[in-house]
Protein backbone atom coordinates (compact mmCIF):
# COMPACT_ATOMS: atom_id res chain seq x y z
CA UNK A 1 0.00 0.00 0.00
CA UNK A 2 1.01 3.71 -0.88
CA UNK A 3 -0.45 6.65 -0.44
CA UNK A 4 -0.70 9.55 -2.69
CA UNK A 5 -2.60 12.27 -1.90
CA UNK A 6 -3.94 13.36 1.90
CA UNK A 7 -6.68 16.08 1.45
CA UNK A 8 -7.01 17.80 5.24
CA UNK A 9 -10.68 19.67 3.94
CA UNK A 10 -10.92 20.58 7.46
CA UNK A 11 -9.30 18.99 10.44
CA UNK A 12 -7.85 20.30 13.35
CA UNK A 13 -5.71 23.69 12.02
CA UNK A 14 -5.55 22.63 8.37
CA UNK A 15 -8.17 23.84 5.91
CA UNK A 16 -8.45 22.80 2.41
CA UNK A 17 -4.75 21.80 2.74
CA UNK A 18 -2.88 19.44 0.14
CA UNK A 19 -0.09 16.37 0.57
CA UNK A 20 1.05 14.96 -1.91
CA UNK A 21 3.31 12.01 -1.34
CA UNK A 22 5.80 9.80 -3.13
CA UNK A 23 7.05 6.59 -3.19
CA UNK A 24 10.46 6.04 -0.82
CA UNK A 25 11.14 7.80 1.80
CA UNK A 26 9.38 11.29 2.59
CA UNK A 27 10.24 13.88 4.85
CA UNK A 28 7.72 16.49 6.07
CA UNK A 29 9.57 19.26 8.07
CA UNK A 30 8.41 21.89 9.86
CA UNK A 31 9.13 23.76 13.09
CA UNK A 32 6.98 23.23 16.06
CA UNK A 33 3.04 24.06 16.41
CA UNK A 34 3.34 23.60 12.53
CA UNK A 35 1.01 20.29 12.50
CA UNK A 36 3.20 17.21 11.49
CA UNK A 37 1.66 15.26 14.30
CA UNK A 38 -2.00 16.33 12.93
CA UNK A 39 -0.84 14.90 9.69
CA UNK A 40 -0.12 11.89 11.41
CA UNK A 41 -2.93 11.69 13.77
CA UNK A 42 -5.29 12.42 10.01
CA UNK A 43 -3.63 8.86 7.93
CA UNK A 44 -4.73 7.18 11.43
CA UNK A 45 -8.51 8.77 11.65
CA UNK A 46 -8.54 8.22 7.39
CA UNK A 47 -7.93 4.51 7.53
CA UNK A 48 -9.78 3.20 10.92
CA UNK A 49 -11.90 6.17 11.93
CA UNK A 50 -11.79 8.65 14.54
CA UNK A 51 -14.57 7.98 17.67
CA UNK A 52 -15.52 10.33 20.03
CA UNK A 53 -15.20 9.51 23.40
CA UNK A 54 -17.70 9.50 26.51
CA UNK A 55 -18.20 11.32 29.75
CA UNK A 56 -15.01 13.23 30.94
CA UNK A 57 -12.88 11.49 28.47
CA UNK A 58 -14.51 13.22 25.50
CA UNK A 59 -12.76 16.34 26.47
CA UNK A 60 -9.23 15.36 26.06
CA UNK A 61 -9.90 11.92 23.06
CA UNK A 62 -8.13 12.32 19.63
CA UNK A 63 -11.64 14.05 17.90
CA UNK A 64 -11.90 16.78 20.41
CA UNK A 65 -8.40 17.37 19.95
CA UNK A 66 -8.16 17.47 16.03
CA UNK A 67 -11.83 18.99 15.87
CA UNK A 68 -11.64 22.42 13.43
CA UNK A 69 -10.50 25.43 14.67
CA UNK A 70 -12.79 27.03 12.08
CA UNK A 71 -16.07 25.45 11.00
CA UNK A 72 -16.26 22.23 12.76
CA UNK A 73 -19.32 21.44 11.29
CA UNK A 74 -17.44 20.68 8.30
CA UNK A 75 -15.12 18.02 9.83
CA UNK A 76 -13.52 15.80 6.98
CA UNK A 77 -10.83 14.91 4.81
CA UNK A 78 -9.95 13.03 1.69
CA UNK A 79 -7.08 10.36 1.42
CA UNK A 80 -6.01 8.46 -2.19
CA UNK A 81 -3.74 5.61 -2.39
CA UNK A 82 -2.64 1.95 -4.01
CA UNK A 83 -3.32 -0.80 -3.09
CA UNK A 84 -2.30 -4.56 -5.51
CA UNK A 85 -1.67 -2.16 -8.77
CA UNK A 86 -5.27 -0.49 -8.15
CA UNK A 87 -6.12 3.43 -6.96
CA UNK A 88 -8.79 4.20 -4.39
CA UNK A 89 -10.12 7.34 -2.97
CA UNK A 90 -11.16 7.16 0.52
CA UNK A 91 -13.27 9.75 2.08
CA UNK A 92 -14.56 10.57 5.59
CA UNK A 93 -16.20 13.05 7.43
CA UNK A 94 -16.06 12.66 11.59
CA UNK A 95 -18.89 15.46 11.89
CA UNK A 96 -20.57 15.24 15.62
CA UNK A 97 -23.96 15.48 13.79
CA UNK A 98 -22.98 13.44 10.08
CA UNK A 99 -20.75 10.88 9.85
CA UNK A 100 -20.10 9.45 6.44
CA UNK A 101 -17.51 7.12 5.31
CA UNK A 102 -16.87 6.42 1.21
CA UNK A 103 -14.55 3.84 -0.62
CA UNK A 104 -14.42 4.09 -4.33
CA UNK A 105 -11.80 2.15 -6.46
CA UNK A 106 -10.90 5.43 -8.99
CA UNK A 107 -10.02 3.25 -11.67
CA UNK A 108 -13.23 1.24 -13.13
CA UNK A 109 -15.64 3.60 -10.29
CA UNK A 110 -16.39 0.56 -7.79
CA UNK A 111 -17.81 1.83 -4.59
CA UNK A 112 -16.91 -0.72 -1.76
CA UNK A 113 -18.27 -0.66 1.21
CA UNK A 114 -16.11 -0.46 4.56
CA UNK A 115 -19.13 -1.26 6.69
CA UNK A 116 -18.73 -4.81 4.99
CA UNK A 117 -15.00 -4.85 4.96
CA UNK A 118 -13.78 -3.49 1.82
CA UNK A 119 -11.40 -1.67 3.57
CA UNK A 120 -9.90 -3.62 6.17
CA UNK A 121 -9.75 -6.97 3.39
CA UNK A 122 -7.48 -3.69 1.76
CA UNK A 123 -5.45 -3.24 5.01
CA UNK A 124 -4.65 -7.17 4.68
CA UNK A 125 -6.73 -7.37 8.24
CA UNK A 126 -4.48 -4.31 10.08
CA UNK A 127 -5.91 -3.01 12.74
CA UNK A 128 -5.52 0.37 14.70
CA UNK A 129 -3.49 -1.63 17.17
CA UNK A 130 -1.35 -3.46 15.29
CA UNK A 131 -0.73 0.00 13.32
CA UNK A 132 0.00 1.26 16.21
CA UNK A 133 2.66 -0.98 17.44
CA UNK A 134 4.00 -1.36 13.83
CA UNK A 135 4.61 0.31 11.31
CA UNK A 136 3.38 3.57 12.95
CA UNK A 137 5.61 5.62 15.80
CA UNK A 138 4.19 8.59 17.58
CA UNK A 139 6.40 11.20 19.64
CA UNK A 140 8.85 9.11 22.50
CA UNK A 141 6.08 6.14 21.77
CA UNK A 142 8.63 4.18 19.93
CA UNK A 143 8.48 1.28 22.58
CA UNK A 144 6.65 -1.46 21.64
CA UNK A 145 3.63 -2.15 23.98
CA UNK A 146 1.21 -5.27 25.17
CA UNK A 147 -0.73 -4.77 21.90
CA UNK A 148 2.53 -5.71 19.99
CA UNK A 149 2.33 -8.68 22.19
CA UNK A 150 -1.44 -9.87 21.71
CA UNK A 151 -1.05 -9.06 17.95
CA UNK A 152 1.51 -11.81 17.59
CA UNK A 153 -0.35 -13.91 19.40
CA UNK A 154 -2.82 -13.53 16.93
CA UNK A 155 -0.51 -14.22 14.05
CA UNK A 156 0.85 -17.12 15.29
CA UNK A 157 -2.95 -18.71 15.96
CA UNK A 158 -3.65 -17.39 12.38
CA UNK A 159 -0.32 -18.47 10.37
CA UNK A 160 -0.11 -22.01 11.93
CA UNK A 161 -3.79 -22.75 12.18
CA UNK A 162 -4.81 -21.36 9.26
CA UNK A 163 -1.89 -20.00 7.17
CA UNK A 164 -4.28 -16.71 7.34
CA UNK A 165 -5.29 -13.75 9.11
CA UNK A 166 -8.96 -15.48 9.64
CA UNK A 167 -8.43 -15.86 13.56
CA UNK A 168 -7.94 -13.08 15.88
CA UNK A 169 -6.94 -14.83 18.99
CA UNK A 170 -8.06 -12.02 21.75
CA UNK A 171 -11.31 -11.81 20.12
CA UNK A 172 -11.59 -15.93 20.07
CA UNK A 173 -10.50 -15.96 23.63
CA UNK A 174 -12.56 -13.12 24.90
CA UNK A 175 -15.89 -14.63 23.23
CA UNK A 176 -14.97 -17.44 25.63
CA UNK A 177 -14.65 -16.14 28.42
CA UNK A 178 -18.00 -13.58 27.51
CA UNK A 179 -19.66 -17.62 27.09
CA UNK A 180 -17.78 -18.48 29.99
CA UNK A 181 -19.18 -15.70 32.17
CA UNK A 182 -22.91 -15.88 30.87
CA UNK A 183 -22.97 -19.50 31.34
CA UNK A 184 -21.12 -19.18 34.90
CA UNK A 185 -24.57 -16.46 35.69
CA UNK A 186 -27.24 -19.00 34.25
CA UNK A 187 -25.70 -21.96 36.58
CA UNK A 188 -25.38 -19.79 39.71
CA UNK A 189 -29.15 -18.42 39.23
CA UNK A 190 -29.88 -22.20 38.75
CA UNK A 191 -27.98 -23.13 41.72
CA UNK A 192 -30.11 -20.12 43.30
CA UNK A 193 -33.14 -21.44 42.22
CA UNK A 194 -32.08 -24.68 43.39
CA UNK A 195 -30.88 -23.61 46.66
CA UNK A 196 -34.30 -21.42 47.25
CA UNK A 197 -36.14 -24.23 46.90
CA UNK A 198 -34.35 -25.96 49.17
CA UNK A 199 -34.32 -23.59 51.77
CA UNK A 200 -38.23 -23.11 51.21
CA UNK A 201 -38.60 -26.60 52.15
CA UNK A 202 -36.27 -26.52 55.39
CA UNK A 203 -38.25 -23.20 56.38
CA UNK A 204 -41.15 -25.41 55.86
CA UNK A 205 -39.84 -27.53 58.49
CA UNK A 206 -38.85 -25.32 61.16
CA UNK A 207 -42.19 -23.80 60.87
CA UNK A 208 -44.13 -27.33 61.68
CA UNK A 209 -41.40 -28.07 64.19
CA UNK A 210 -42.58 -24.54 66.03
CA UNK A 211 -46.08 -25.64 65.68
CA UNK A 212 -44.84 -29.40 67.19
CA UNK A 213 -43.48 -27.72 69.91
CA UNK A 214 -46.26 -25.87 70.37
CA UNK A 215 -48.52 -28.52 70.58
CA UNK A 216 -46.43 -30.42 72.62
CA UNK A 217 -46.67 -27.87 75.16
CA UNK A 218 -50.44 -27.77 74.89
CA UNK A 219 -50.60 -31.60 75.38
CA UNK A 220 -48.63 -31.64 78.56
CA UNK A 221 -50.66 -28.82 79.71
CA UNK A 222 -54.10 -31.23 79.24
CA UNK A 223 -52.47 -34.22 80.59
CA UNK A 224 -51.67 -31.89 83.77
CA UNK A 225 -55.53 -30.56 83.81
CA UNK A 226 -56.73 -34.01 83.35
CA UNK A 227 -54.38 -35.43 86.12
CA UNK A 228 -55.48 -33.16 88.65
CA UNK A 229 -58.94 -33.30 87.49
CA UNK A 230 -58.96 -37.42 88.34
CA UNK A 231 -57.55 -36.26 91.76
CA UNK A 232 -60.49 -34.18 92.37
CA UNK A 233 -62.88 -36.95 91.30
CA UNK A 234 -61.17 -39.24 93.52
CA UNK A 235 -61.53 -37.16 96.34
CA UNK A 236 -65.00 -36.48 96.04
CA UNK A 237 -65.79 -40.28 95.75
CA UNK A 238 -64.22 -40.54 99.23
CA UNK A 239 -65.66 -37.85 101.20
CA UNK A 240 -69.30 -38.90 99.60
CA UNK A 241 -69.64 -42.12 102.43
CA UNK A 242 -67.64 -40.29 105.04
CA UNK A 243 -71.09 -37.64 104.92
CA UNK A 244 -73.18 -40.75 104.64
CA UNK A 245 -71.60 -42.81 107.55
CA UNK A 246 -72.22 -39.73 109.82
CA UNK A 247 -75.58 -38.89 108.53
CA UNK A 248 -76.42 -42.70 109.70
CA UNK A 249 -74.25 -42.56 112.85
CA UNK A 250 -76.58 -39.34 114.20
CA UNK A 251 -79.83 -41.00 113.37
CA UNK A 252 -78.42 -43.72 115.43
CA UNK A 253 -77.88 -41.70 118.16
CA UNK A 254 -80.85 -40.12 118.45
CA UNK A 255 -82.48 -43.72 117.86
CA UNK A 256 -80.38 -45.35 120.27
CA UNK A 257 -81.82 -43.00 123.08
CA UNK A 258 -84.71 -45.18 124.73
CA UNK A 259 -87.84 -43.23 126.21
CA UNK A 260 -88.13 -42.47 129.88
CA UNK A 261 -91.54 -44.69 130.17
CA UNK A 262 -89.75 -47.58 129.08
CA UNK A 263 -87.67 -47.24 131.33
CA UNK A 264 -90.06 -46.50 134.28
CA UNK A 265 -91.54 -49.91 132.82
CA UNK A 266 -88.95 -51.53 132.83
CA UNK A 267 -87.98 -50.42 136.32
CA UNK A 268 -91.21 -51.28 137.75
CA UNK A 269 -91.40 -54.77 136.26
CA UNK A 270 -87.77 -55.20 137.98
CA UNK A 271 -88.97 -53.85 141.42
CA UNK A 272 -91.56 -56.47 141.38
CA UNK A 273 -89.92 -59.37 140.01
CA UNK A 274 -87.37 -59.00 142.97
CA UNK A 275 -89.66 -58.70 145.63
CA UNK A 276 -91.43 -61.83 144.51
CA UNK A 277 -88.41 -63.70 144.41
CA UNK A 278 -87.55 -62.12 147.95
CA UNK A 279 -91.09 -63.24 149.18
CA UNK A 280 -90.96 -66.95 147.53
CA UNK A 281 -87.28 -67.31 148.67
CA UNK A 282 -88.54 -66.98 152.05
CA UNK A 283 -91.60 -69.53 152.03
CA UNK A 284 -89.45 -71.72 150.47
CA UNK A 285 -86.80 -71.57 153.36
CA UNK A 286 -89.64 -72.35 155.64
CA UNK A 287 -90.19 -75.68 154.17
CA UNK A 288 -88.60 -78.43 155.90
CA UNK A 289 -85.80 -80.28 153.60
CA UNK A 290 -86.10 -77.73 150.57
CA UNK A 291 -82.25 -76.57 149.73
CA UNK A 292 -82.82 -73.81 146.67
CA UNK A 293 -84.14 -70.94 149.07
CA UNK A 294 -80.90 -69.19 149.49
CA UNK A 295 -80.16 -68.94 145.43
CA UNK A 296 -83.37 -68.24 145.00
CA UNK A 297 -82.96 -65.01 147.00
CA UNK A 298 -79.79 -64.26 145.50
CA UNK A 299 -81.54 -63.76 142.14
CA UNK A 300 -84.55 -62.00 143.79
CA UNK A 301 -82.48 -59.74 145.26
CA UNK A 302 -80.15 -59.41 141.82
CA UNK A 303 -83.74 -58.47 140.12
CA UNK A 304 -85.00 -56.24 142.16
CA UNK A 305 -81.65 -54.02 142.17
CA UNK A 306 -81.77 -54.01 138.61
CA UNK A 307 -85.15 -52.64 138.62
CA UNK A 308 -84.79 -50.21 141.10
CA UNK A 309 -81.86 -48.82 138.77
CA UNK A 310 -83.91 -48.66 135.63
CA UNK A 311 -86.86 -47.06 137.90
CA UNK A 312 -83.99 -44.49 138.86
CA UNK A 313 -82.85 -44.12 135.27
CA UNK A 314 -86.45 -43.33 134.12
CA UNK A 315 -87.30 -41.21 136.93
CA UNK A 316 -83.60 -39.17 135.45
CA UNK A 317 -85.09 -39.02 131.73
CA UNK A 318 -88.06 -38.09 132.63
CA UNK A 319 -87.37 -35.33 134.58
CA UNK A 320 -83.91 -34.69 132.21
CA UNK A 321 -87.30 -34.77 128.97
CA UNK A 322 -89.64 -32.60 131.31
CA UNK A 323 -87.12 -30.03 131.71
CA UNK A 324 -85.58 -30.14 128.15
CA UNK A 325 -88.95 -29.80 126.91
CA UNK A 326 -89.91 -26.83 128.93
CA UNK A 327 -86.36 -25.57 127.97
CA UNK A 328 -87.15 -25.70 124.55
CA UNK A 329 -90.88 -24.73 124.02
CA UNK A 330 -89.77 -21.47 123.13
CA UNK A 331 -87.35 -22.13 120.93
CA UNK A 332 -87.99 -25.56 119.25
CA UNK A 333 -90.49 -23.72 116.72
CA UNK A 334 -86.52 -21.85 115.82
CA UNK A 335 -84.92 -25.40 116.05
CA UNK A 336 -87.27 -27.23 113.19
CA UNK A 337 -86.51 -24.09 110.92
CA UNK A 338 -82.78 -24.96 111.77
CA UNK A 339 -83.54 -28.25 111.31
CA UNK A 340 -85.36 -27.85 108.00
CA UNK A 341 -82.34 -25.11 106.97
CA UNK A 342 -79.95 -27.64 107.60
CA UNK A 343 -82.06 -30.47 105.90
CA UNK A 344 -82.18 -28.37 102.47
CA UNK A 345 -78.29 -27.53 103.17
CA UNK A 346 -77.68 -31.06 103.22
CA UNK A 347 -79.95 -31.31 100.11
CA UNK A 348 -77.73 -28.22 98.00
CA UNK A 349 -74.51 -29.82 99.15
CA UNK A 350 -75.71 -33.48 97.89
CA UNK A 351 -77.02 -31.79 94.90
CA UNK A 352 -73.65 -29.28 94.09
CA UNK A 353 -71.79 -32.59 94.81
CA UNK A 354 -73.10 -34.57 92.13
CA UNK A 355 -73.23 -31.57 89.99
CA UNK A 356 -69.59 -31.05 90.50
CA UNK A 357 -68.91 -35.16 90.05
CA UNK A 358 -70.80 -34.24 86.81
CA UNK A 359 -69.02 -31.33 85.43
CA UNK A 360 -65.70 -32.93 86.78
CA UNK A 361 -66.75 -35.97 84.50
CA UNK A 362 -67.20 -34.00 81.46
CA UNK A 363 -64.50 -31.79 81.97
CA UNK A 364 -62.27 -35.06 82.07
CA UNK A 365 -63.68 -36.19 78.90
CA UNK A 366 -63.26 -33.02 77.14
CA UNK A 367 -59.73 -33.25 77.88
CA UNK A 368 -59.30 -36.67 77.18
CA UNK A 369 -60.49 -35.55 73.94
CA UNK A 370 -58.44 -32.36 73.37
CA UNK A 371 -55.37 -34.93 74.29
CA UNK A 372 -56.84 -37.44 71.89
CA UNK A 373 -56.70 -33.99 69.23
CA UNK A 374 -53.57 -32.48 69.88
CA UNK A 375 -51.90 -36.10 69.37
CA UNK A 376 -53.76 -36.96 66.34
CA UNK A 377 -52.47 -33.26 64.85
CA UNK A 378 -49.10 -33.92 66.16
CA UNK A 379 -48.31 -37.19 64.27
CA UNK A 380 -49.58 -35.61 61.09
CA UNK A 381 -47.22 -32.52 61.61
CA UNK A 382 -44.43 -35.16 62.34
CA UNK A 383 -44.97 -36.85 59.00
CA UNK A 384 -45.30 -34.00 56.95
CA UNK A 385 -41.84 -32.61 58.50
CA UNK A 386 -40.37 -35.75 57.60
CA UNK A 387 -41.83 -36.01 53.77
CA UNK A 388 -40.37 -31.90 53.70
CA UNK A 389 -36.81 -33.38 54.85
CA UNK A 390 -36.72 -36.15 52.31
CA UNK A 391 -37.52 -33.55 49.59
CA UNK A 392 -34.94 -31.01 50.65
CA UNK A 393 -32.32 -34.13 51.25
CA UNK A 394 -32.99 -35.69 47.21
CA UNK A 395 -32.87 -32.05 45.85
CA UNK A 396 -30.49 -32.02 43.42
CA UNK A 397 -29.20 -30.61 40.01
CA UNK A 398 -31.96 -30.40 37.39
CA UNK A 399 -31.29 -31.13 33.51
CA UNK A 400 -31.18 -27.53 32.44
CA UNK A 401 -28.14 -26.91 35.66
CA UNK A 402 -26.13 -29.97 34.61
CA UNK A 403 -26.25 -28.98 30.88
CA UNK A 404 -24.70 -25.58 31.91
CA UNK A 405 -22.32 -27.56 34.49
CA UNK A 406 -20.97 -29.08 31.27
CA UNK A 407 -21.05 -26.13 28.89
CA UNK A 408 -19.27 -24.15 31.59
CA UNK A 409 -16.27 -26.98 31.73
CA UNK A 410 -16.14 -27.37 28.13
CA UNK A 411 -16.07 -23.11 27.93
CA UNK A 412 -13.12 -23.15 30.41
CA UNK A 413 -11.25 -26.22 28.94
CA UNK A 414 -11.57 -24.18 25.58
CA UNK A 415 -10.05 -21.05 26.67
CA UNK A 416 -6.91 -23.37 28.67
CA UNK A 417 -6.24 -24.77 25.49
CA UNK A 418 -6.80 -22.05 23.28
CA UNK A 419 -4.35 -20.35 25.77
CA UNK A 420 -1.99 -23.08 25.24
CA UNK A 421 -1.90 -23.30 21.71
CA UNK A 422 -0.76 -19.75 22.00
CA UNK A 423 1.67 -20.13 24.14
CA UNK A 424 3.44 -22.83 22.14
CA UNK A 425 2.68 -20.62 18.97
CA UNK A 426 4.30 -17.75 20.11
CA UNK A 427 7.04 -19.36 21.15
CA UNK A 428 8.01 -20.14 17.75
CA UNK A 429 6.48 -16.75 16.33
CA UNK A 430 8.44 -15.41 19.15
CA UNK A 431 11.80 -17.21 17.26
CA UNK A 432 10.86 -16.09 14.09
CA UNK A 433 10.40 -12.42 15.16
CA UNK A 434 13.93 -12.66 17.50
CA UNK A 435 15.77 -13.50 14.48
CA UNK A 436 14.77 -11.08 11.96
CA UNK A 437 14.96 -8.30 14.67
CA UNK A 438 18.38 -9.24 15.47
CA UNK A 439 19.38 -8.81 11.49
CA UNK A 440 17.71 -5.52 11.75
CA UNK A 441 19.33 -4.30 15.13
CA UNK A 442 22.61 -5.59 13.83
CA UNK A 443 23.01 -3.91 10.68
CA UNK A 444 21.77 -0.60 12.71
CA UNK A 445 24.61 -1.09 15.21
CA UNK A 446 27.29 -2.24 12.86
CA UNK A 447 27.57 -5.43 14.13
CA UNK A 448 28.27 -4.71 17.82
CA UNK A 449 25.53 -6.65 19.05
CA UNK A 450 24.26 -9.88 17.36
CA UNK A 451 21.23 -10.56 19.22
CA UNK A 452 17.63 -9.19 19.89
CA UNK A 453 15.41 -11.42 22.74
CA UNK A 454 11.82 -10.59 23.42
CA UNK A 455 9.84 -12.21 25.71
CA UNK A 456 5.97 -12.97 25.90
CA UNK A 457 5.44 -9.56 27.47
CA UNK A 458 8.39 -7.53 25.50
CA UNK A 459 11.00 -8.17 28.22
CA UNK A 460 13.37 -7.30 25.77
CA UNK A 461 17.16 -8.09 26.41
CA UNK A 462 20.38 -8.18 23.62
CA UNK A 463 23.51 -10.50 23.11
CA UNK A 464 26.81 -9.00 22.75
CA UNK A 465 28.42 -12.15 21.57
CA UNK A 466 29.71 -12.50 25.45
CA UNK A 467 26.31 -11.98 27.61
CA UNK A 468 23.08 -11.39 27.83
CA UNK A 469 22.52 -7.84 28.40
CA UNK A 470 18.63 -6.46 29.82
CA UNK A 471 17.63 -3.73 27.82
CA UNK A 472 17.14 -1.26 30.24
CA UNK A 473 20.82 -0.82 31.13
CA UNK A 474 21.75 0.34 27.68
CA UNK A 475 22.09 3.94 26.45
CA UNK A 476 18.25 6.00 25.46
CA UNK A 477 19.72 5.90 22.01
CA UNK A 478 20.49 1.41 22.03
CA UNK A 479 17.07 0.76 23.34
CA UNK A 480 15.68 3.43 20.62
CA UNK A 481 17.05 1.27 17.96
CA UNK A 482 16.41 -1.98 19.51
CA UNK A 483 12.52 -0.95 19.99
CA UNK A 484 12.74 0.89 15.63
CA UNK A 485 14.53 -3.01 15.44
CA UNK A 486 11.68 -4.54 16.66
CA UNK A 487 8.70 -2.92 15.32
CA UNK A 488 9.99 -3.24 11.63
CA UNK A 489 10.07 -7.04 12.18
CA UNK A 490 6.62 -7.31 13.84
CA UNK A 491 5.83 -5.19 10.43
CA UNK A 492 6.97 -7.61 8.24
CA UNK A 493 5.97 -10.46 10.40
CA UNK A 494 2.55 -9.45 10.72
CA UNK A 495 1.35 -7.58 7.91
CA UNK A 496 0.33 -9.12 4.78
CA UNK A 497 2.24 -6.52 2.22
CA UNK A 498 4.19 -3.53 3.09
CA UNK A 499 2.36 -0.70 4.70
CA UNK A 500 3.50 2.70 5.22
CA UNK A 501 6.24 3.84 7.66
CA UNK A 502 5.37 6.94 9.75
CA UNK A 503 7.89 7.94 12.01
CA UNK A 504 6.86 11.10 14.27
CA UNK A 505 9.79 12.20 15.39
CA UNK A 506 11.11 8.96 16.25
CA UNK A 507 14.72 9.84 15.96
CA UNK A 508 15.11 12.65 18.68
CA UNK A 509 17.44 10.19 20.97
CA UNK A 510 19.84 9.40 17.78
CA UNK A 511 23.04 10.58 17.69
CA UNK A 512 24.36 11.51 13.56
CA UNK A 513 26.07 7.91 13.40
CA UNK A 514 22.73 6.14 14.40
CA UNK A 515 20.43 8.54 12.15
CA UNK A 516 22.68 7.83 9.15
CA UNK A 517 22.52 4.08 9.78
CA UNK A 518 18.82 3.53 10.47
CA UNK A 519 17.85 5.85 7.28
CA UNK A 520 20.48 4.45 5.24
CA UNK A 521 18.60 0.35 6.08
CA UNK A 522 14.82 2.39 5.57
CA UNK A 523 16.46 3.80 1.86
CA UNK A 524 17.00 -0.03 1.40
CA UNK A 525 13.33 -1.08 2.03
CA UNK A 526 10.28 -1.53 -0.50
CA UNK A 527 8.60 0.76 1.39
CA UNK A 528 6.35 4.00 1.63
CA UNK A 529 8.70 5.71 4.80
CA UNK A 530 6.77 9.31 5.79
CA UNK A 531 9.65 11.05 8.38
CA UNK A 532 7.65 14.16 10.30
CA UNK A 533 10.57 16.23 11.83
CA UNK A 534 11.46 19.16 12.98
CA UNK A 535 14.85 19.22 12.39
CA UNK A 536 17.04 19.33 9.17
CA UNK A 537 19.53 17.06 9.93
CA UNK A 538 17.14 13.92 8.57
CA UNK A 539 16.90 15.42 4.99
CA UNK A 540 21.17 16.74 4.94
CA UNK A 541 21.58 12.57 5.90
CA UNK A 542 19.16 11.27 3.50
CA UNK A 543 20.23 13.35 0.31
CA UNK A 544 23.91 11.41 0.86
CA UNK A 545 22.61 8.16 1.50
CA UNK A 546 19.83 7.86 -1.13
CA UNK A 547 18.73 9.69 -4.12
CA UNK A 548 15.42 8.48 -4.09
CA UNK A 549 14.44 11.01 -0.83
CA UNK A 550 11.65 13.81 -1.05
CA UNK A 551 10.99 16.41 1.31
CA UNK A 552 7.37 18.29 1.53
CA UNK A 553 8.20 21.54 3.66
Amino acid sequence: MKITELYLKNFGKFHEKHFYIRDGVQIIYGENEFGKSTIHAFVRAMLFGLERGRGRAAGKDAFSRYEPWENPGSYAGVMRFCCGGRAFRLERSFGRLERRVSLVCEDDGEELSVEHGDLDMLLGGLTAASFDSTVSIGQLQASPGQELSEALKNYAANYYETGGGEIDLNSALQTLRDRRKETERCLREAEADREGERSRLIQECRYLERDMESLRSEFEDKRRQAAEAERTGSRRAQEKPEKETGAVSKEGQRGASVPPGRLLAAGAGGVAAGALGLVWSQFLSGMTGFSGAAPMALIGGLILAVGIIFLAAGVRSYVRERREEERSDDGRAAGEENTRKGEREEEADDSRDILQEENGNSELDHLRWEMDRIRSEWKEKQVRRDNLKEQADEIEPGAEEKRLEFRKKALQLAEEKMKGAAESLGRQTSGRLNRRASEIFSELTGGRYRGVSVGEKMEITVWDGERNIRADRLSRGTLEQIYFSVRMAAAELLLEEPMPVLLDDTFAFYDEKRLESVLKWLSSQKRQVIIFTCHKREQEILDKVSRNSVSIW
